[in-house]
């Protein structure tokens, strides 16, 4: 995949294009923004026109032995740093190894490229150690981060490296790219695009992940008010925050609907309009400040999951807040 399949991002390209056709080339550059916008993409199509072998001036070219060993993963002088498991942490190890690493001329290629994915999960010592290669930078190195919140790394790291921003795209732009080059209909573009938070990766895995089946039993539920009734054991922290995003939806959508009564329908704007029906019935039971109560109570739910507090403790206290709401 070339820089062509990153959308949305076109300022964070043009920038890491420019720093290759002039040549100036920084020790080390941060990557940052949300998860699922093509951060890591990104970060190895820059290293390919680092190292790309093409006389042409649009690099990388793809073509080139180069450019073809480093997109599948077979470059002497690319390397990924990332944690062993998902939610795990980059030991001192694997740092250690970079920095014994990085002393050494490249072997085949003009830079080496060290590719540091989810670096904010580096460990302290991991993140120290880092610290003091970035103090004695190789001309012949380059280390790209890759994180998503500027307050989740080194002070001292951000200020030794160039930050390359990439941000959220606009709902209309993931809806555009689901109808035209995926084959996705009107509504379940919508829907996914308004839910991906502008990140057009989480977009692509919705609508694989069975989104629509679990949207319509959730919002069945919500709409019959069961929907705090149900079993929460079992579910998993990760599941019970995309039940929660998809509820937020729904009181979001009765606000709306609530504010704008006499608006043009198509001008609300709501997230679930293949259900406008039932949330213009539903809104009819609470008032404005009930449902931004709700809303507000859901936020602090998911922030109270991530807390690792006990699921269905604070479901339950979350169904007794929405549901003492109704009038």
């Amino acid at each position: 995949m070339s820089y062509k399949d990153i959308k949305g991002q076109d300022k964070a390209v043009d920038f890491l294009k420019r720093v290759v056709a002039n040549g100036k080339t920084a020790q080390a550059y941060l990557f940052m923004g949300p998860p699922g916008i093509g951060k890591k993409l990104a970060a190895i199509n820059f290293a390919k026109a680092l190292n790309c072998l093409t006389a042409s001036e649009e690099k990388p070219c793809d073509e080139c032995a180069s450019c073809k060993k480093i997109a599948s993963s077979n470059h002497p002088d690319t390397f990924v740093i990332a944690p062993d498991k998902e939610g795990g942490s980059i030991k001192i190890e694997k740092i250690r190894q970079m920095i014994k690493d990085v002393s050494l001329k490249p072997y085949e290629g003009r830079k080496k490229i060290y590719i540091v994915d989810d670096a904010s999960s580096m460990t302290q010592e991991s993140a120290n150690a880092l610290l003091k290669t970035l103090e004695e930078p190789s001309a012949e190195s380059v280390i790209i981060l890759i994180a998503e919140k500027m307050n989740d790394m080194l002070k001292t790291i951000i200020s030794r490296s160039q930050i390359v921003r990439f941000l959220p795209m606009k709902a209309d732009d993931i809806k555009k790219v689901l109808k035209d080059e995926h084959g996705l209909n009107d509504t379940s573009a919508h829907v996914i695009a308004h839910l991906s938070g502008g990140r057009l990766g989480h977009a692509l895995s919705l609508k694989d992940e069975g989104l629509f089946d679990k949207r319509s039993g959730i919002m069945d539920a919500l709409a019959k008010r069961s929907f705090f009734d149900s079993d929460f054991d079992t579910a998993s922290k990760e599941g019970l925050q995309e039940m929660l995003d998809l509820a937020l939806t729904w009181y979001r959508d009765m606000l709306i609907t609530k504010t704008k009564r006499h608006a043009n329908p198509a001008e609300l704007q709501l997230i679930n309009i293949d259900r406008q029906k039932e949330i213009s019935e539903e809104s009819k039971y609470y008032t404005i400040e009930n449902l931004e109560n709700a809303i507000q109570n859901i936020i602090s739910t998911k922030a109270f999951l991530n807390q690792n507090a006990n699921p269905k403790l604070v479901m339950s206290v979350l169904g007794l807040k929405i549901q003492g709401s109704l009038k």
